[in-house]
């Protein structure tokens, strides 16, 4: 029985279509890791092709492990002989072999954001360029997206035309490539542009690996930006036995250089090509799916499918209304205590999504006043702590002596009094005799404007660095980790330093010390180049493993490729989701707002059994409080599959059918506008047991920003006790002024403090 025989029909199809170009579009959940690693497996196993023969590109580090686990679980150590990585890990490993074909240091460094940052910081120096003006961040963000769109420093120059601004950005940017060269180093969008480039420029080396790579397959297809694009191409060139797998709904970061283009229109570039369509959903309720189904349909730029499920019809999606963001973390934390309680979920199983990082103050807030475990995708990643870049970066200076950004970050780490005026008297020494500053700091005795002092300091480093150069000749790599964070002192400093944040750095970087024995133990090739590569290639999404049964918190961008048993959407807001910018360029341009709809159909098909969606009335932003609307996707899912929840009585929606909304009918709602005097009415519809939410406050009339909210003669005045967001419970003592210019003299413990009520968010206590 051939081992395609495990897939469902349409999976089985995709497997088998082995020769020449394949689009396989592939919805969220359909089980695209399985087709690729059986087809490779069927290419091995079944159709006789060698393994080294094989290529497989994906996204994430995380992705490929996981791929290259599944395969060798299929062909057990053949896997070994088969390319699997991420664009860039293969694209630098292209580099280094072919290096010497290429003109290139095969020990180039591989900048990170930081450290492009630092040497564009050196040009804006050489420049005189006031930060103000211009920043390191925003030239970056432009020469990023000069490079995804495969234009050199001489192309961007030339179409600068009459632009002082343009000029001046060319400048930069031919400035940042030569100190890029000049450091031997690479940043993360030159390992993708420079191979593409050097194939172009040596069709004898495209040649060879045309010649080996008889079937390529690219992973999440619809993700590929211009350069990744042209290297499938080049390398897909003599057999065009190229399969890519990806879903076009789910093409959701154009922000980055992704092209929805080069999924779409791979059948214009491929005439022949074999197109399927994996449909059948394994992930979701079908209400879930049938609400993602409702919301992409909407998009005109698409090729079109519909999920599905042989699954359950599941439970109604909870559409929840709030007042404000603080009342939506309320609601989010308080259904995460029942459905983490007797609701049988653990922590780790629900997740909270949301479309910008602001978002998450009040989300944070809330779940650490209710003690439950949380944990944030997008905080510090381990690799970006300070410690651990400061040990990576000696080592990342032993490997490449001509890294002067690696250099001028730790010289002084721990502190050895050499400071910026010392260090720029040897660059410049340096650049007057084209050296780096690893060259320069020993012919400390030739650098002018140097006292008795700074020599002595900088030989001092450079004594330590040549000691440890010449015991990386021996050492395993885990020991020479070991030796780096002894030898530098900084070991000693963080002891030194004798508190609970030295304690846990010390800790941070003996966990770093781990994976260097790790990974000699796991590598057949443990070098420090090799281990520092894979370190630099590692994504954000690579480190949102082991939350600790912890609820993750996370946004919408970072989600994608995950999947909870429970997802709470927060903030499903028109200007919010989709953003104000996106609106706005819908006037002109109707495709504007497609991405924030893929962004949506990626949020919701995230959840496997619950999903609740919350948008409120008002939220804090801009340091006022803002009327929002319901998000104009939400009125794109039938209302059959919703379940309703609201936590006050006047919503003022703007989703409507002739004399009725979601929340009741018109004439209800104009009846409670109309100055009612409502106590702890609240609206449920089937809701987890034992959750239950209220406001206990009269409504009244007024259209003041706080009489919709509770009756202030109540609620603010003196003597009453009421809780700030960041202070906790406090009473108040005096008041002065009317409506949303009163303010309040409150003590909290010893302190009194006075607030505007308008933006301090006060609740009752």
């Amino acid at each position: 029985m051939s081992i395609l025989e495990q897939l469902n029909p349409a999976q089985r199809e995709a497997a088998a279509a082995t020769k020449g170009p394949v689009l396989v579009l592939a919805g969220a959940g359909s089980g695209k890791t399985r087709v690729l690693t059986y087809r490779i497996a069927h290419l091995i196993q079944e159709q006789g092709v060698a393994p080294w023969n094989i290529l497989a590109v994906t996204f994430t580090n995380k992705a490929a492990g996981e791929m290259r686990e599944r395969v060798e679980h299929l062909v057990g150590d053949l896997a070994n002989e088969i390319w699997i990585g991420t664009f860039h890990s293969i694209c630098a490993r292209l580099l280094r072999y072919e290096a010497e074909h290429f003109g290139l240091d095969r020990s180039f460094s591989i900048y990170d954001e930081d450290d492009r940052r630092a040497a564009m910081r050196r040009v804006f120096e050489a420049y005189n360029i006031n930060d103000k003006d211009l920043t390191p961040r925003s030239v970056i963000a432009q020469i990023s997206r000069a490079k995804n769109a495969m234009v050199d420093p001489m192309t961007f120059a030339s179409e600068a035309g009459q632009s002082a601004n343009k000029k001046l950005i060319a400048d930069l940017y031919t400035a940042y490539e030569a100190d890029l060269r000049r450091n031997n180093a690479l940043d993360f969008d030159d390992l993708l542009v420079e191979t593409v480039r050097q194939f172009d420029n040596h069709p004898n080396v495209l040649e060879k690996y045309q010649q080996r790579f008889h079937y390529a397959h690219v992973d999440e297809y619809q993700d590929t930006n211009r350069p990744q694009y042209m290297l499938c191409r080049q390398l897909a060139d003599h057999h065009r036995n190229l399969c890519v797998v990806g879903d076009d709904d789910q093409s959701i970061y154009q922000f980055r250089g992704a092209d929805l283009r080069n999924i779409l229109d791979f059948e214009r570039d491929y005439p022949d090509a074999q197109t399927v369509r994996l449909e059948q959903n394994y992930r979701s309720t079908k209400r879930i799916l049938e609400a993602a189904n409702q919301v992409i349909a909407n998009n005109k730029d698409r090729k079109g499918k519909a999920l599905w499920t042989d699954g359950e019809e599941g439970h109604l999606i909870e559409l929840v209304q709030c007042d404000t963001d603080r009342r939506e973390a309320r609601f989010v934390v308080e259904s995460l205590r029942q459905l983490t309680g007797s609701g049988g979920y653990a922590p780790g199983d629900a997740a909270i999504l949301y479309r910008t990082n602001a978002q998450s103050r009040a989300l944070e807030e809330e779940l650490q006043r209710s003690g439950l475990r949380y944990t944030i995708v997008g905080s510090i990643r381990f690799y970006e702590r300070r410690e651990i870049k400061d040990v990576l970066t000696y080592l990342r200076l032993l490997a490449n002596p001509a890294d002067d950004v690696g250099l001028r970050r730790i010289i002084n780490v721990p502190r050895r009094g050499i400071g910026d005026t010392s260090l720029d008297y040897v660059q410049r020494h340096a650049l007057n005799n084209g050296l780096n500053l690893f060259t320069a700091i020993g012919q400390l005795d030739f650098v002018e404007g140097l006292n008795a002092r700074a020599r002595k300091q900088i030989a001092a480093f450079r004594d330590i660095m040549e000691d440890l150069s010449a015991a990386r000749k021996t050492a395993q790599l885990a020991e020479l980790g070991q030796l780096v964070f002894e030898r530098s002192g900084y070991l000693q400093m963080l002891r030194d330093e004798n508190t609970p944040e030295a304690q846990m750095r010390e800790e941070n970087v003996e966990q770093l010390i781990a994976f260097m024995t790790e990974f000699s133990d796991t590598r057949e090739e443990a070098t420090l180049e090799a281990f520092l590569e894979e370190i630099a290639l590692m994504s954000p999404m690579d480190e949102t493993e082991g939350n600790g049964n912890a609820i993750t918190l996370m946004t919408l961008h970072s989600a994608k490729g995950l999947e909870y048993p429970v997802v709470f959407m927060c903030g499903m807001e028109e200007n919010l989701f989709p953003t104000a910018r996106s609106v706005e360029e819908s006037r002109r341009d109707p495709q504007a707002i497609e991405e924030e709809r893929r962004l949506c159909y990626v949020g919701i098909t995230r959840a496997r059994e619950r999903l609740y969606l919350t948008y409120t009335n008002r939220r804090y932003a801009y340091g006022n409080m803002i009327d929002c609307d319901p998000s104009r996707f939400l009125q794109e899912i039938p209302d059959e599959l919703f379940s309703v929840k609201r936590e006050v009585v006047d919503f003022n929606p703007r989703m409507r059918k002739p004399g009725q909304t979601r929340f009741g009918t018109s004439s209800q709602r104009e009846s409670n506008r109309s100055g009612q005097q409502v106590r702890k009415k609240v609206v449920e519809k089937k809701m987890p047991k034992g959750v239950h939410y209220e406001w206990d406050a009269p409504k009244q009339a007024s259209e003041d920003l706080f009489s919709d909210l509770v009756d202030q003669d109540d609620f603010l005045a003196v003597g009453q006790w009421v809780r700030h967001a960041s202070w906790g419970k406090g009473q108040i003592v005096a008041r002065d002024g009317q409506g949303e210019n009163m303010k309040l003299s409150i003590r909290f413990g010893p302190h009194v403090k006075k607030v505007a009520v308008a933006y301090a968010q006060l609740e009752p206590a």
